[in-house]
């Protein structure tokens, strides 16, 4: 297959010429083409990595979910959220999740400390007030520190 991704620089003047990249996607409609941003504009390799993992894990999420559609779903289906990741990635994973079912599993099979961990992070840095964070702090028990 060939690959569509491409990645996306732009200088710009008004930032005394700083460079940016993110990750693009080709897109072909007729006899046009076009590249379309798929991530943020980075200034930093470190950056771009944390894009390109997140675009990793939402296709992974969509993967899961492709399973659970065909009717493929294995009983111990989980997403791979590993104790040594910071709870950023973890929420960045568990936020691409569209199965509720999934995104919960997943997050009550952390280790207590991590949980909790994430819980303060979405908490306290995400808008609890919208998407998959709302669906969190209304499902989140702070006193057993997992999902009901």
């Amino acid at each position: 297959m060939e690959s569509i991704f491409e990645m996306v620089t732009e200088t710009r003047k008004e930032k005394e010429g700083k460079t940016t990249v993110s990750v693009g996607v080709r897109l072909r409609v007729g006899g046009h083409e076009t590249t379309c941003p798929i991530s943020r504009a980075c200034h930093s390799y470190e950056t771009l990595e944390m894009e390109v993992q997140a675009i990793k894990n939402s296709l992974d999420s969509l993967l899961a979910e492709a399973k659970r559609v065909i009717g493929e779903s294995k009983a111990d289906e989980g997403l791979d959220l590993r104790p040594d990741m910071e709870p950023e990635e973890i929420w960045s994973i568990l936020s691409g999740v569209s199965d509720e079912d999934l995104f919960i599993k997943s997050f009550n099979n952390l280790d207590e400390g991590k949980r909790r961990e994430v819980a303060e992070y979405v908490l306290t840095q995400c808008n609890i007030f919208s998407g998959k964070a709302s669906v969190f702090s209304s499902r989140y028990n702070n006193e057993t520190g997992v999902m009901d």
